[in-house]
């Protein structure tokens, strides 16, 4: 069961139930620093953020393959590529980063809307589109959803 990337109100309404002290099912995320990766996840496919893509260009077709194409979920405990430990909180509370991630969900639909040919870099998955971004956020939503009893 993966989330509807395109339902808004339904990914923020189980941000919502989280506690600040909820424990993880893996990892060592906090429930913020989940919502904060998210929201810089969010913030690349919204053009707000670049990382460069650190997949070698041959490995790519076997990523996009996987997370655009397949119904396989990411796998538990996966870490992204290049970091150790848990980055600093941005926000003061877990509200007010659920609140910033809704803004960049509502960013990244407008850009596409506004910019609908637009392709954007994606870390593993070199330059995508709208739809392929979506596809990608519907996984990477899902999978730190489930790291936190969400679904």
């Amino acid at each position: 069961m993966f989330v509807d990337f395109n339902n808004k109100q339904n990914l923020i309404d189980r941000l919502n139930t989280l506690t600040v002290d909820q424990q993880s099912e893996w990892g060592i995320m906090t429930p913020q620093h989940m919502v904060e990766h998210l929201i810089v996840a969010t913030k690349m496919s919204n053009g707000g953020l670049h990382i460069p893509c650190r997949i070698p260009k041959e490995m790519i077709p076997k990523y996009k393959a996987f997370l655009l194409e397949s119904d396989g979920e990411m796998e538990r405990g996966i870490k992204a590529g290049g970091m150790e430990g848990l980055l600093d909180l941005r926000y003061s509370s877990l509200e007010e980063a659920i609140n910033k991630l809704e803004s960049e969900i509502d960013t990244f639909h407008a850009y596409f809307e506004a910019n609908p040919d637009a392709k954007i870099e994606n870390p593993v998955l070199a330059e995508i589109g709208y739809e392929d971004w979506k596809t990608f956020h519907k996984k990477h939503f899902t999978h730190h959803f489930k790291q936190f009893g969400l679904i």
